[in-house]
């Protein structure tokens, strides 16, 4: 099938082809619903699929959705990945498990965070002590304008170009992006507990990867770095075994942020790493694959303003239409030049995962 035939309109097509990949592709499906409903008050569900062996100890793990506006691109890796044959090429005791959707209600909604404004990649810490964002709190009142204006956009950019010049560009990025717990209307928040994404991975975890003693966990994200590029994100220590087998497997396109290689911030509590902790049996190799949009000040602006949208603004109104608009297209560019090599360099990474696992002991 072409690469475009495993893209969908929105999550409920995308949960559709999934459901008839894994029917064509001969498993079951196993269903989490959320509490929560769509925009039309249609239900909403994390879907999984365990594809290969059933004792399979080597595991790769495919998340998507984590942000769920991002879903669009991780839900097609996964289907296009079942609905091409891949399944018939895995070597023996290696499996392959699918997690579509761990955050069904951003992308229902083309969110990027969760049905409690939860960012699930900063919600994985110990909410007893989370960690400590104090520059956040310099940005919390101007991200959240009463109104979503130009001048309230030259307001905020005016604020953000004072800061890098006083702090760097990385500072900047640290204190909006890398994650905050103080602020429940705010971007990038963390949560006062887990949320359900959070409580629904711990459950797939024990659920199929007890038996798991090597595990990959490839989660799919999009929106940080050049057009239709994958870097490969890996959040293990600079000097970790872990890394240097990462780097070994999937060669120059792995970074390290605590190492400075990445643009994407030092984060706290990811859903991928999470798995270290869920599997303390297993040995864990947990990176994102980052597909590339926009220009990162478009995407910061359609996170900005969607965020604006559901605390302050109406979603179900002409400015509501543009804003979602706008962040549909900032993590999924829904064309062919993106949408055909983001599908293509994936897939090229399941592989060496694949090839990884089949090599280890």
């Amino acid at each position: 099938m072409a690469a475009r035939d495993h893209y969908a309109r929105d999550y409920f097509e995308a949960r559709e082809k999934f459901f008839r990949a894994c029917e064509k592709t001969g498993v079951s499906v196993t269903t989490y619903r959320n509490p929560e409903t769509g925009p039309g008050g249609e239900p909403l569900f994390c879907d999984v699929a365990w594809i290969g062996p059933a004792d399979a100890r080597k595991v790769l793990v495919i998340c998507s959705a984590t942000h769920g506006v991002e879903g669009f691109f991780g839900s097609a890796a996964q289907i296009g990945w079942m609905l091409d044959g891949h399944p018939g090429d895995l070597p023996p005791g290696v499996a392959v498990l699918m997690i579509h959707a761990i955050n069904p209600y951003g992308f229902a909604w083309l969110r990027r965070v969760n049905e409690d404004n939860m960012d699930v990649n900063r919600n994985f810490v110990d909410h007893s002590n989370p960690p400590e964002n104090p520059a956040y709190r310099e940005f919390a009142d101007i991200l959240l304008p009463e109104e979503w204006t130009e001048a309230s956009i030259r307001a905020i950019d005016a604020a953000a170009a004072a800061y890098v010049e006083k702090n760097g560009e990385r500072a900047y990025f640290q204190a909006v992006m890398g994650g905050q717990h103080t602020h429940p209307e705010g971007l990038f928040y963390g949560g006062a507990a887990p949320c359900w994404s959070n409580r629904t991975t711990g459950e797939i975890a024990g659920q199929f990867l007890g038996g798991a003693r090597h595990v990959v966990v490839a989660d799919l994200h999009t929106g940080l770095g050049p057009y239709a590029y994958a870097e490969l994100i890996c959040r293990h220590p600079p000097q970790s075994a872990v890394l240097a087998r990462a780097r070994a497997w999937f060669g120059d396109a792995v970074t390290s942020p605590a190492a400075g290689e990445s643009d994407s911030p030092v984060v706290q509590g990811n859903l991928r790493m999470a798995f270290v902790d869920l599997l303390p049996e297993a040995e864990v190799l947990a990176f994102a694959v980052e597909m590339g949009t926009r220009p990162l000040d478009q995407v910061e602006r359609a996170v900005m303003a969607d965020n604006w949208l559901h605390i302050k603004g109406v979603v179900d109104s002409p400015q509501g239409r543009e804003i979602k608009a706008a962040i549909r297209d900032a993590f999924f560019p829904d064309r062919p030049d993106w949408k055909e090599p983001a599908y293509a360099r994936t897939i090229e990474v399941f592989g060496q995962a694949i090839a990884g696992l089949a090599a280890v002991d």
